[in-house]
């Protein structure tokens, strides 16, 4: 998704620049609009749908107190809400049965430990049930997955014993992995058909790789007919620019997106909740899920907002980083910071490097910690030895750590909407 996100989020920084909005100016934000779904292999009769709604409504006056810009802005917002979704789908968090659908290689029983990660997160009990024996390693990595999270696994091979064990756990979140196949085929609907019918889930996930794009569109429809699935989980999202394709291919087919898989890692799954997305994908960032996934203080974000960033707080995110793989992930739910433009190398840390600052972080002082400007030659050699690492490691975290503070102090939230030039923005989003 990144590179529709740049091309967005350069589409949101040309509107902030323009000063009047006449018919000339409005086509040519429209176009340049178009391009960037276009490009991102987005469907074109839904582009031009949503070229034309945003003509219908861009020349009404906004309400008191509301630029031009920013209810352009908000207006296109709100259009790619919609074609990416709309309303966030409702995700049950409660005891039921979830039904794992899909063909080959989409990654259902990776997502299977993803999902009981999840719901073990929100304070649920959780138990995987096996029933893909067309791989025939497919129950060996269930078992391998149920082991590293700590959830008992049932053997679905008879059905119907499987669903007799099911009974004693009938106050879990039960999720079943079931086969695949390189094709919808007869054969297969029936297999799912025989499982629906026994274990009679509550929810009934297809799962679609992100790479898909608009071929989604069939999948889901397909799906739909033959299974009547409930819900979709698009996996991949982190290895693709179709990622928006898919997204907007599976709300064609009325298929709600229920979560995302971003990573390879057990907890690389978020759901699904277009207003946030699209927030990200524009660069007006996702306080809410900054919050709660990467467990930051509020005052650790209003310090960052205002580039009061120091090793404590550094330090903190390390921690995070290490369990969620990517600083910029975090940059990117900060309000306005998505527009900036970090070095690469203080963004593209390895996990060995990590640990190495950490242990350089844990080998200083409180009052180093706090003001790093203090750390002279002599500390960075004390540090050094403390830490086990090289003079140079240390001055190369110091390094990092500096330019990352002066590009956060750059840009506070004040000179971040005049940069803008949208003084509302963070009251529209909600931020």
């Amino acid at each position: 998704m990144e590179g529709l996100s740049e091309r967005l989020r350069a589409f949101v920084g040309k509107i902030s620049s323009i000063i009047s909005f006449s018919d000339k100016e409005i086509e040519e934000i429209i176009k340049d609009l178009q391009r960037c779904l276009l490009q991102a292999d987005v469907d074109v009769d839904l582009v031009f749908s949503l070229s034309e709604n945003v003509r219908k409504k861009i020349k009404k006056e906004p309400e008191a107190g509301v630029s031009k810009r920013e209810y352009i802005i908000k207006l296109i917002y709100d259009e790619l809400v919609d074609i990416l979704g709309g309303k966030e789908s409702e995700i049950k968090l409660m005891p039921h049965k979830i039904l794992l659908l899909g063909l080959f290689g989409c990654g259902k029983t990776s997502l299977s430990g993803k999902l009981a990660y999840f719901y073990k997160t929100h304070g649920l009990p959780v138990v995987l049930v096996g029933c893909d024996f067309s791989r025939p390693a497919a129950f060996e990595q269930l078992k391998q997955i149920a082991k590293q999270i700590n959830v008992p696994v049932i053997n679905g091979e008879n059905l119907k014993e499987a669903e007799k064990e099911m009974q004693k756990h009938k106050d879990k979140v039960i999720i079943i992995d079931s086969a695949g196949r390189d094709a919808l085929d007869k054969k297969l609907v029936e297999e799912i058909k025989k499982i629906d019918k026994i274990f009679k889930p509550e929810e009934k996930y297809l799962v679609i790789p992100a790479e898909l794009g608009q071929d989604a569109r069939r999948q889901a429809e397909e799906f739909k007919k033959s299974i009547n699935i409930t819900g979709v989980v698009v996996t991949r999202m982190d290895a693709t620019a179709k990622g928006g394709a898919t997204l907007t291919a599976c709300k064609i087919a009325n298929a709600k997106v229920k979560f995302l898989s971003v990573g390879e890692k057990i907890r690389d799954l978020e759901r699904y909740i277009p207003e946030r997305f699209v927030s990200r994908l524009l660069g007006f960032g996702d306080l809410q899920s900054l919050l709660e996934k990467f467990k930051i203080k509020e005052e650790e974000v209003k310090k960052i907002e205002e580039g009061k960033l120091d090793l404590n707080i550094f330090y903190n995110q390390l921690v995070e980083m290490q369990k969620h793989g990517s600083i910029k992930k975090i940059i990117d739910m900060i309000p306005g910071f998505g527009y900036l433009k970090f070095p690469t190398n203080a963004l593209n840390i390895g996990e060995e490097k990590m640990k190495k600052w950490k242990y350089i972080i844990d080998s200083m002082t409180p009052e180093e910690r706090k003001n790093p400007e203090i750390i002279k030659s002599s500390r960075v050699v004390r540090i050094a030895k403390g830490s086990g690492t090289k003079i140079q490691e240390v001055n190369e975290l110091l390094s990092n750590f500096k330019k990352m503070k002066k590009m956060m102090k750059k840009i506070n939230p004040k000179q971040m909407k005049k940069f803008l030039g949208m003084g509302n923005m963070a009251k529209i989003f909600g931020q």
